[in-house]
């Protein structure tokens, strides 16, 4: 599964106050060798990212797109809800101020805004013009309320609200006040003195709005704390009747489908030519090519394999393509664990794992470009990137200079078993992944044979919840992929400082925390990335989180639809939903 970052460092691949967004990857099979990385539908998408597959529609029809997992939260502003298929599910409901095109360009929503403009940068203030005939489905004008309660929701304040989980806080947290004018339709929000923060773009963006006006006739109090609370639970819970989008929900089951039809009050320019979209999950990335080929599905964009690439390819009528975006996978320790609380531990495991032959045995069967990863926030061919792993051996498979590292720090194999200082063995560590995902699978064995080496016992568990296990922290190890964007400054401070939405793993160094938050707060975007790389060295030797390689995406439709494409960022191919349609003749 894929999670998405407020920022580039995860979506949970493809950043400012994006939120990374988690990911969930399949896999299987190892033909592939002479596979193109498109058919004819896509041939022009390296060069036309943005118009690749465009046509005309006809009125009718239904889209149906497969999802890799279901999901457990309604709010995507939660850690829980902070997944890209529940982002995906909701893309047809929930107002964004800025989206992602497939280039990498952060564009308006103008379906939504007038404007959105920096107005001054001391004090940081920013103002929102909202369309007059924006409004959410029951007619009820999108506006200053509603805004209101999302900076409340996400600003990690307990005046603002007692228990929230905001997937991130990154900038929210700056914001001194907001307020309405032009009856609700003009919107002012002023960050604290001397405060500033680069990716303002991402501020209702990479997570976006509810309506505030049904979670006062629940009777939640939005002026209160308790009540903000209250109305982040009851929206994380209650299936949706509501939506601020081009599409409204008209049946959900369980696990299965999720079914969406036209919003008669949708006031963008673009109306839906498609009766319905239907979200379908499939679970088992094996059930993923037959119901392509039954035509159980239109389309998907899940994390590739060798035999989904392979199936796709061979599908008559099905286009296809394999492109380079914004995830990346990485495994992740969990430091509440009392011996993955040693740094030798945890600096011994990430270098005996050899991340070259991970690549080799996963990604690159398919992938010829897959490298392994050396940074937590760019990737290579950004001007920003630095390798900040290389140079610690982690990921190198050096066994010896491994047990090196725990002879140093005390520890001894003895019988097979790792022994601390203290006497104690060392317990076998749960590693966790997606299900249903192979690729996932094989690395956890690849680590569990390279750690037998150390007299570290892995046991691999699967989890049909993502964003559930990673947020209650049942976990030793997780595999798992951020998706994010082109803002990258406040993804760093999302994952990496204490208490951070995406820091699952309860990392904690206070030299990391200064750097990123200075990296978020700076306007110059060279001094932020070159914040964000110190703090990424010292992070890179505390062997936290261990990056594996950028992830390729997939992307596939039957050729009788258009306007649907690859977008690899964590907006996905849903970032248009509303122009989906089938061809014209």
């Amino acid at each position: 599964m894929r999670t998405r970052s407020k920022g580039l460092t995860s979506l949970v691949a493809v950043g400012a106050a994006t939120v990374l967004v988690l990911s969930a990857c399949g896999g299987g099979g190892s033909k592939n060798n002479d596979t193109p990385t498109s058919n004819a539908g896509y041939a022009d998408c390296e060069k036309n990212p943005n118009t690749c597959n465009s046509g005309q529609t006809k009125p009718g029809g239904e889209y149906v797109f497969g999802l890799e997992q279901s999901f457990t939260s309604w709010n995507v502003n939660t850690e829980e809800g902070n997944t890209l298929v529940a982002a995906q599910a909701m893309s047809g409901l929930i107002p964004q101020v800025f989206k992602s095109d497939p280039g990498g360009q952060l564009q308006l929503n103008t379906d939504l805004l007038v404007s959105a403009e920096l107005t001054n940068q001391n004090p940081q203030t920013v103002v929102y013009k909202i369309k007059p005939d924006a409004v959410w489905n029951d007619g009820t004008p999108i506006g200053i309320d509603d805004f209101t309660l999302a900076w409340k929701q996400n600003s990690g304040k307990k005046e603002h609200c007692t228990e929230c989980a905001p997937a991130s806080s990154s900038g929210w947290e700056l914001i001194k006040s907001i307020v309405g004018s032009d009856g609700g339709k003009t919107v002012t929000l002023t960050f604290e003195d001397g405060k500033t923060y680069a990716d303002w773009k991402g501020l209702y963006s990479t997570d976006g709005l509810y309506p505030a006006h049904l979670a006062t006739k629940q009777g939640f109090d939005l002026n209160k704390p308790e009540g903000v609370n209250s109305a982040a639970n009851w929206f994380s819970e209650t299936v949706p009747t509501w939506s601020g989008g081009p599409l409204v929900i008209e049946s959900f089951t369980k696990d299965q489908s999720l079914v969406l039809k036209k919003n008669d009050k949708w006031y963008g320019k673009v109306k839906p030519s498609l009766d319905k979209v239907v979200f379908k999950f499939i679970i088992d990335q094996g059930s993923v090519i037959p119901a392509l080929k039954n035509k159980e599905i239109t389309g998907m964009s899940p994390q590739p394999n060798a035999a989904l690439v392979n199936g796709a390819a061979e599908t008559p009528g099905v286009i296809y393509r394999i492109g380079h975006g914004y995830t990346w996978e990485h495994i992740d320790l969990n430091l509440k664990n009392k011996y993955l609380a040693d740094a030798a531990l945890r600096q011994a495991i990430f270098t005996a794992i050899n991340v070259k032959s991970v690549i080799e045995k996963t990604y690159g069967v398919f992938d010829k470009q897959a490298k392994p990863l050396g940074s937590h926030n760019f990737f290579p061919g950004d001007p920003n990137y630095k390798d900040v792993v290389s140079s610690t051996g982690q990921g190198s498979g050096d066994i010896e200079k491994a047990k090196k590292i725990l002879t140093d720090a005390g520890y001894k194999i003895e019988g097979g078993k790792l022994i601390t200082k203290a006497g104690e063995t060392v317990p076998a560590f749960r590693f966790r992944h997606t299900k249903g995902n192979q690729l996932r699978a094989t690395t956890g064995e690849l680590v569990q044979a390279a750690l037998k080496n150390l007299g570290i016992d892995i046991k691999i568990e699967v989890t049909e919840t993502l964003g559930k296990t990673l947020t209650t922290g049942d976990f030793d190890f997780i595999i798992f992929a951020w998706v994010g964007s082109p803002l990258f400054q406040g993804s760093a401070e999302q994952n990496w400082v204490t208490g951070g939405g995406g820091n699952y793993g309860n990392y904690s160094n206070s030299q990391v925390d200064d750097l990123n938050k200075q990296g978020a707060q700076a306007l110059d975007p060279k001094k932020g990335a070159d914040l964000l790389n110190q703090a990424n060295e010292i992070m890179a030797k505390d062997a936290y989180v261990l990056p594996l390689v950028q992830k390729p995406t997939l992307t596939f439709t039957y050729s009788d639809y258009v306007n649907f494409r690859d977008n690899p960022t964590q907006w996905s191919p849903t970032y248009n939903i509303q122009e989906w349609g089938q061809k014209a003749a």
